[in-house]
């Protein structure tokens, strides 16, 4: 399937070719010394010099307060004013800020050198200790601002599996999985996309091996709550390599990732892991559905899969392949178990570290997060098993990519195209992940009703009419899981059955946002178990889905059943 129409595809082809490349250390205080007497005017002076010096602390302090507000603030408007120097110049100002902190507060804490020296070439973790601001450390920092709002309101308050559990419900509500590949075309393929990107789109690819785009979006919001994440990996007697992406090219740098991976056994990821206490908790975001507890009950545990072989055999649905894992594969691993962690290069650099004990209010987020605690502490909640912690290469790739190769970052411009500055998609799509619902719902009903819409940056020219047509869709998606989010089940359900008559099922030549009738269908299912019209969700779960999302779906219809066999 391609992504746009015929006549939508040429548009994009002319838009693409206008895109470029995204110590105070401590002291006592002076022996009290006798000089002789001190006239009045003596110490008028002496006093005097003293309140110019306060006076000039006071300064200093509020003008670094005022740097680093600034540059706070530039990395958060730039998703609402793309194409600006706000990254630039948040850059300098991060720079100005740091200007004369001691380089010790640069370097790695020893045991973490240590382990990401086992991990990385040894001229990226020498990187990692640059005291200098980049490009790149602003994109971090814009993600992880992003991420932290969403986590943090969505994940309310209470105990942490609890704040857990609603997080990966809105993100399996709100991000759609889709088959890889439809996000591409001939000339420009479907490449990884990071969380960010995961976000504004409401589409993810899922499946067992290369894709993992759903999991990690939901890894990168737990790290926002203080936890520790993860995919859980294994082996088997004989696996193959996962071959090189295509869209790879011979940089220095990718040279040294893609040896890095040959060097490694390639193990079978599974699922996200999330470290509560010493306990591991189970998410499949293939499926979107937590693995169940015993007896059905809560989210199983790592120790609860390897005690029990029938919480994995649950996870089967006969007439279908088998769910894949089992207790067997788990225990019976060479390499015992292990984790996957995010390899983001931001998360490991000492000046991120800095800069989050600097951070508060409006602009609290986690920047940082020590790899070497992270594998001791996964360590101690794996116990015996325990098969070591590994950098997920992946991110780091993303990473590397969108700062070095132009193909690549054509490819993920392509798949953002109705969020181009030039359409009002990505003002309303920004607000809503932010949390401004108000203004959010504002603005996608005036884009879902707009009659002969103007580009945002030249109001003298009209929106062409199948790019209006996406907008309408994206608008009406969008305000369908903004009202879910809320609780206003009502409208929820109308702006679903609206997508339901407005696009047909996906097919070849048709554009890709047609295949939100699938997360349509899949969200009535949902919302509709949960007021407990059990019977009207049925016919929304058995609906075709071609991603794995399908099976959970009918993992969630064969419950309704089996609680009910007698369901009409």
């Amino acid at each position: 399937m391609n992504r746009f129409s015929a006549g939508l595809l040429a548009l994009v082809a002319v838009c693409l070719g206008t895109i470029s490349g995204c110590d105070y250390s401590g002291h006592r205080p002076d022996e009290e010394l006798d000089l002789g007497p001190v006239s009045l005017a003596d110490r008028g002076a002496t006093q005097g010099a003293s309140r110019d010096a306060s006076r000039t602390t006071l300064r200093d302090t509020e003008e670094r307060t005022a740097i680093l507000d600034s540059s706070m603030t530039l990395i958060q408007r730039a998703a609402i004013k793309p194409g600006g120097d706000n990254f630039r110049l948040a850059v300098q100002k991060l720079n100005h800020y740091f200007d004369g902190t001691s380089l010790s507060n640069y370097k790695l804490p020893p045991p973490a050198r240590e382990f990401l020296l086992t991990q990385l070439p040894a001229r990226m973790v020498a990187e990692l200790e640059n005291r200098n601001w980049s490009l790149r450390d602003a994109r971090h920092l814009e993600d992880c601002m992003m991420y932290y709002g969403i986590a943090t309101r969505v994940a309310g308050t209470g105990e942490e599996l609890d704040k857990v559990r609603r997080l990966f419900g809105w993100v399996v509500r709100q991000i759609l999985l889709v088959p890889p590949g439809l996000l591409g075309s001939r000339q420009l393929p479907q490449v990884y996309a990071r969380p960010y990107d995961v976000l504004l789109r409401g589409m993810a690819t899922e499946t067992d091996g290369f894709w993992a785009e759903r999991s990690w979006l939901f890894m990168s919001l737990c790290r926002q709550l203080g936890l520790d994440a993860g995919l859980v990996c294994y082996s088997r007697s004989h696996t193959l390599e996962r071959s090189i992406p295509r869209y790879m090219v011979a940089t220095e740098y990718e040279a040294d990732l893609m040896h890095m991976r040959r060097q490694q056994r390639p193990p079978i990821l599974w699922i996200c892991a999330v470290r509560i206490g010493e306990k591991l908790y189970l998410f499949d975001a293939r499926l979107g559905l937590e693995i169940p507890g015993p007896g059905g009950k809560g989210v199983a545990t790592l120790d609860d899969v390897v005690a029990d072989p029938a919480i994995l055999e649950q996870m089967n649905l006969p007439g279908e392949s088998p769910y894949g894992t089992s207790r067997a594969s788990l225990v019976g691993s060479p390499t015992r178990i292990g984790i996957y962690i995010d390899s983001s290069q931001g998360y490991f650099s000492p000046k991120m570290k800095l800069l989050q004990s600097e951070l508060g209010g409006k602009y609290r987020t986690i920047l940082y997060r020590d790899p070497a605690e992270e594998r001791d502490a996964f360590a101690r909640a794996f116990g015996k098993h325990f098969g070591g912690m590994t950098l997920w290469g992946l991110p780091l790739e993303v990473e590397t990519q969108l700062f070095s190769n132009p193909s690549f970052v054509a490819s993920v411009q392509a798949s953002l195209f109705l969020f181009r500055p030039e359409f009002p998609l990505v003002y309303c799509r920004v607000k809503q992940l932010r949390g401004e619902f108000e203004e959010a719902v504002q603005d996608f009903v005036k884009l879902r009703f707009a009659e002969n819409a103007t580009l945002v940056t030249d109001n003298k020219r009209t929106i062409p009419k199948d790019i209006q047509r996406g907008l309408d869709v994206y608008a009406t998606y969008y305000l369908g899981l903004m009202h879910l989010e809320n609780g206003k089940l009502d409208q929820a359900e109308m702006m679903f059955r609206q997508i339901l008559k407005m696009v047909p099922e996906p097919a070849p030549n048709q554009p890709y946002y047609h295949m939100f009738r699938w997360g349509a269908n899949t969200n009535l299912a949902r919302l509709l178990d949960a007021r407990r019209q059990r019977a009207k969700a049925l016919p929304y779960y058995l609906a075709p889905n071609p991603t794995s999302e399908w099976i959970g779906n009918l993992l969630r219809a064969r419950d309704i059943v089996w609680d009910n066999p007698l369901l009409q």
